[in-house]
């Protein structure tokens, strides 16, 4: 995508929601880069919220989801019509769980093509993690409370392991129709998948987390066999057809040791990113950043293909906290992208970072960590005087990096093209608006942010970009007034919280 200020010289237009229909209000100045082709609402009377997106060659729209919500839009032969979670009421959905919901959306945003919940009679949190296999298939990953999840007679572990939680992974047919198989992955103790899975090129699985169980199930030869410390990163891969472990490796001996997503290059070497509060990491000679900085640091690590050794690791943070968030990027040359939360005053950014100072209790933050894991090919802080934080980078064919996330700061670094120039979430420290950012390959300039959302509480949880510099997001919002279209598949918010889907198309 290249910025062309010069012939940015027309009449602005900023989609507000009025009565469920996006309203157009001029803006003389400059024309915004980006309009919304669709943007819908997705849930039910409770709490619903989006966390991964797939764009498929057809244009569809793949969701995956968490609902508290028994009356969720299905379709005839899906997997699961019927919700079978525990009574919402039981506590915040956020927190507490419901059941994992999938949905495809037609192209244009107006129908639903497929739509199924999974889970059992207890709770599971959002999907953490969606791919697809090389049929097509659907591969996601949550965390369950469920004893009774629809296990395959072929699955690696049928029983529920015990404890607060088990991980869950499982693969459904394109169509949503079919179970291909489910699994669990735990011990007796509290078992959490996060982030981003992985599809590798032979359709093996692979899934990261946090586990507390000194049962949970490795693999012999792996980097780390024994649970050590109170809670355990973990990296597990699992045959494509879910019946065994190709390797399962723990890693770390802290409190709070936790990998938050997964890349695999076309060896097969795992690279993993997530935070950790102890200051005896394994970091690797030459690390990039050799100490713990502060209270929780973030992590890199990269491991062999078979998990038996650590290639490198090292930490990434200052004095105060540093939280990775939701999947890792990986580029061809093997460089990772990261995004984050820093509330670090001395958080290490480089020389020609667009932002090199914390500007609120806390910012976002995007840093590439080189292909040999020794230096920080740039790192940048990027916020104002509230708070935010970033998932998911993303760059588009020219390195240009999308971020999404949240922030609650009136004097966010929008540029002057933004689809959404103020801010309109509450005032105060709470839930912010939804935002949207585009940084140089280089991390040196924000090329476009905008917010995005209503008078509520919205946060972008996930992106994907289309072939013609479509930008697809989604997320959740308790914002009434969130920006909807005419051809919404639903118009108004109908519970707590709901998901929502937008689709960008860049102006002409």
């Amino acid at each position: 995508m290249k910025v062309d200020r010069s012939s940015c010289r027309a009449l602005a237009v900023l989609a507000l929601c009025f009565s469920g229909t996006v309203v157009l209000a001029a803006d003389p100045g400059v024309k915004p880069r980006y309009r919304i082709e669709y943007a819908t609402y997705l849930g039910g009377a409770e709490f619903d919220q989006a966390r991964e997106v797939i764009i498929g060659p057809d244009g569809s729209v793949l969701v995956g989801a968490q609902t508290n919500s028994s009356d969720m839009s299905t379709t005839p032969g899906a997997f699961q019509r019927k919700y079978a979670g525990d009574d919402p009421a039981l506590g915040h959905g956020g927190v507490y769980g419901g059941d994992c919901y999938l949905a495809r959306l037609s192209p244009e945003g107006s129908r639903i093509l497929a739509a199924t919940y999974i889970g059992g009679s207890k709770q599971e949190r959002n999907v953490y993690g969606m791919g697809l296999d090389r049929q097509g298939n659907v591969v996601i990953a949550s965390a369950t409370r469920s004893p009774d999840m629809p296990t395959t007679p072929n699955a690696f572990q049928r029983k529920y392991g015990g404890g607060p939680s088990d991980w869950v992974v499982a693969k459904l047919s394109p169509d949503l129709t079919r179970l291909i198989w489910c699994t669990y992955v735990g011990g007796q103790g509290d078992d959490f998948p996060r982030g981003g899975l992985a599809v590798d090129a032979d359709d093996n699985v692979l899934v990261v987390g946090v586990t507390n169980s000194a049962d949970f199930p490795t693999t012999r030869g792996a980097y780390q066999e024994k649970f050590q410390g109170t809670h355990n990163a973990a990296v597990v891969k699992l045959k494509p057809d879910g019946s065994g472990l190709i390797f399962s490796t723990l890693f770390g001996a802290g409190e709070t040791d936790t990998f938050m997503g997964i890349r695999v290059d076309g060896k097969g070497d795992c690279y993993v990113a997530g935070h950790i509060r102890t200051p005896d990491l394994p970091v690797t000679p030459g690390a990039a950043q050799a100490r713990h900085g502060g209270e929780s640091d973030c992590m890199f690590a990269r491991f062999s293909a078979d998990g038996s050794r650590l290639l490198y690791a090292t930490y990434l943070g200052g004095r105060g906290n540093e939280f990775a968030e939701h999947r890792p990027w990986l580029g061809a040359d093997g460089s990772v992208l990261l995004t984050g939360v820093s509330s670090s005053p001395d958080f290490p950014t480089t020389e020609r970072a667009f932002q090199r100072k914390l500007k609120g209790r806390t910012d976002g933050f995007i840093t590439m960590l080189s292909a040999d894991g020794k230096h920080f090919e740039f790192s940048t802080l990027l916020g104002g005087s509230g708070g935010e934080f970033f998932l998911m980078p993303t760059p588009d064919a020219e390195g240009n990096i999308f971020v999404v996330g949240t922030t609650t700061s009136p004097d966010f670094p929008v540029t002057p093209d933004a689809l959404q120039k103020r801010f309109a979430g509450p005032a105060g420290d709470g839930e912010g608006n939804g935002v949207l950012a585009v940084l140089s390959p280089d991390g040196s300039r924000v090329i476009y942010a905008t917010y995005l959302g209503g008078s509520g509480g919205d946060l972008i949880r996930s992106i994907a970009l289309g072939p013609h510099g479509e930008v697809y997001i989604v997320g959740n919002t308790s914002s009434a007034d969130f920006p909807v279209t005419p051809n919404a598949v639903q118009k108004t918010l109908r519970g707590k919280a709901d998901a929502f889907v937008v689709k960008l198309v860049p102006q002409q």
